[in-house]
């Protein structure tokens, strides 16, 4: 490893740094929507074992619960899977493996 290649990998580090504070309010806006479905999980259930019977509007709050925490989940999994892979990216680049195939 060369000197100039510390300094590069110390620069993308801050750059992804200030990355992930940038959008932090996004990922707590995502965790937040995550844990407000599970709870609406929750007391879906709730009303299923309370009564004994499964209507219409439990199955729209499973449904739409279950909805929202995939696509909080999905949202914070892209971001990051993004992040990373400018990581790799650069340790690549500066190992000289070559770029990644996309498949």
């Amino acid at each position: 490893m060369q000197p100039g290649d510390k300094e590069s990998i110390a620069q993308t580090l801050d750059a992804l740094e200030r990355l992930m504070r940038m959008f932090q309010a996004e990922r707590i806006i995502y965790l937040m929507s995550a844990a407000a479905s599970f709870v609406l999980l929750i007391y879906a259930a709730y009303l299923m074992f309370s009564s004994g019977a499964v209507t219409p509007a439990e199955m729209g709050l499973i449904f739409g619960a279950t909805g929202v925490s995939a696509i909080s989940g999905s949202r914070i999994a892209y971001f990051l899977n993004k992040s990373f892979n400018l990581i790799e990216d650069i340790v690549r680049n500066l190992t000289g493996v070559g770029p990644r195939r996309e498949p």
